[in-house]
Formats: structure tokens, sequence, C-alpha cells
């Protein structure tokens, strides 16, 4: 029986002895990433949170004036002239409207109440302080494609004020593995360009933005996120995309934490940047949470490595109790 025991003693002092460091792999040269990646990757997190945010968003952001448009119908009136009462008329492509006793008048772009002074300057030659009123009956529909990461991309007929909230809305929302970061692309005769919305931040704060709104022809494009890859002593390892900002302790976190047998202080993280350049990062995970380190912010295609302690292992395999973080030992919880 002493034996035994001398024995554990033994393989005790050697474990202790070839533990006290983390060498990380070496990076080869050559091309490729070089690192283990998951062997089924997978993406994880989700959306779901993001779109209830999108669909509560919906009709509380404030929309601006309508701004009439081409292929509109309205109806113009002027207070007190029987004769005036109902002139209905069509914009046409020029921005136009024909009505009686004043012939064509330009109010395409306009909003109404602007559109309703053009109107008034323009009878007041025939009526005496005319007193304008004007009405659309009838919106000119308008499309729109929405592609890439939505529950359901298509082209959509549109009408009347529609902003980019109320298309993803329509279109179902986002998948899981979409970047929170999506693009509107404006195709129009008078504007051509291409605008990045923060969308999380977008329904966080309820602010509008010109850049929200939607004109024919517009293209809205939501890309996949990149991955970062979490792998070692973790309860997930797995790809998960980077859809928000995420720190190396929010991606651990969303890998089911650290295993028993984890070691927190030799973390490792895998870097490539665009010129193919390669780096590693060593971090300390207990000191990021005693605020003694700055937290990692993950870049795309980060893997993080958690190794494993080797006193851990040795205590968590051979008397069948792991080690807490407070390095006493804790039950044994069964599996990693």
């Amino acid at each position: 029986m002493k034996q035994i025991k001398y024995f554990a003693l033994f393989l005790l002092l050697v474990v202790l002895s070839c533990s006290t460091a983390y060498n990380p792999p070496s990076i080869s040269k050559e091309g490729g990433t070089p690192v283990v990646t998951p062997s089924e990757i997978q993406a994880g997190g989700g959306n779901e949170g993001l779109n209830k945010k999108l669909i509560f968003s919906v009709g509380r952001i404030a929309h601006p004036p309508y701004r009439l448009m081409p292929g509109d119908t309205v109806r113009v009136s002027v207070f007190g002239v029987e004769e005036l009462q109902d002139l209905t008329g069509k914009i046409d492509s020029t921005g136009k409207v024909s009505l009686p006793l004043v012939g064509t008048v330009k109010i395409g772009g306009l909003t109404i109440g602007e559109a309703k002074k053009v109107l008034q300057r323009a009878f007041r030659k025939y009526v005496t302080s005319p007193k304008v009123n004007l009405e659309i009956t009838e919106y000119n529909g308008f499309r729109v494609s929405v592609l890439g990461e939505v529950e359901k991309p298509d082209v959509y007929s549109l009408k009347g004020t529609r902003t980019v909230l109320d298309v993803l809305a329509q279109a179902g929302g986002l998948k899981d593995d979409a970047s929170h970061t999506i693009i509107l692309t404006h195709l129009g005769p008078e504007r051509h360009s291409a605008i990045y919305i923060n969308l999380e931040k977008l329904v966080n704060n309820w602010k509008f933005s010109k850049d929200l709104m939607l004109q024919p022809g517009d293209i809205l494009y939501v890309p996949k996120a990149d991955n970062i890859y979490v792998d070692g002593f973790v309860r997930k390892p797995n790809a998960y995309p980077l859809t928000r900002p995420t720190t190396v302790t929010d991606a651990i976190t969303e890998a089911g934490g650290m295993s028993l047998d984890a070691d927190p202080t030799q973390v490792v993280i895998y870097r490539r940047n665009e010129a193919g350049n390669k780096k590693i990062i060593r971090v300390d995970i207990n000191k990021i949470r005693n605020g003694e380190q700055k937290n990692v912010r993950l870049e795309p295609n980060d893997v993080v490595i958690v190794p494993s302690s080797g006193i851990k292992v040795f205590v968590y395999h051979f008397f069948g109790v792991g080690v807490g973080p407070s390095g006493l030992p804790s039950a044994r919880a069964g599996g990693k």
C-alpha cells in the first residue's frame, strides 16, 4: 500500500515539473491556416435576440415625411371653389402632375406640405389667396431586392415610406450566421452608393437615419458573418459566427466555458492578418477577470485554444476529483 502512495507521489511530482508552462504548436511558414481547426464546422450562436429587437423596432423609428414620386396618384382641392374640388392626377416620370386651370406642375420629390405650397403659387394666378388641400389616393409601388443571409431572400414590392427595418422584417429576419453589418446599395439615377449599416446599433437606439430610407431599385445585402474558432479544453469546441464585437472571454463563454481540467492562465489566440502574417497572442483569463490584463477583442478567423493543466488532468483522472479555479479539489462532474 505504501508503495502505491510513493508511486502516486512520484507521478505527481513529474506532472508538476512538466506543467509549469504551455508551449503552443509552432506555426509553419507555409500557406494555409496554421492551427488545429474543429473537425465539424457548424455555426453556433444565433440571431434570435436581434430578430426580436428588429420586429419590436419596426414602427417605433419615426419615418420622415413621404416624398411624392412618379406613379403616385393625388387628389387636389381648392377650398371654397366648387369647380376646383377633387381634382385627380397621376405624377408622370418627370415628377409633374397635370391639373385643370394650372396645367402641369412639378411636385415629384416634394413632401405633401411642400407640394401644397407649390400648388398654391400655381393657383394664385387664378384664385385669390387659394387654400389647397392635397392627399395621396394611391401610392406607386416600387421594388427592392433583399439578398444574403435572411430567411426569405427575394425581390419585394413596397409602397409608401419604407425603411431597411421594414423590409428585413418582411424577409423574415436574419439567419443565425448572418453578420450584423448589412449593406444597402442605391442604384437610382440621382444616387449610386453603398452604405454600411450597423443593424444591432440601429435596433438598440431607435434613431432614424436618412440612410434607412429605401428607394426604387435598392439592393439590401446581408453577408454571412466571419467565423472564429474555439478549441481545446472547452465544453463545446466549434466554429462560431462573429456577428458582433467579441472578446476572448465572450468566445469561451459561447463555447460553454472551460472544462475542469483546463488551464485558464495559458490560453492562446492564433491570428493571421490580411497580409498573411501570423501571430500568437497569449492571454491569462484569470488576470482578465481580475482586471489585471486587457481583454482581447477577436478578429475574423481567430482561433482560441484553451490548453489543459497538467496537475488538473492528473488529479482529475487519478483521484477522481477536479481542481476548481481556487486550486482546491472539487467533486468530479463526469466528463469534461
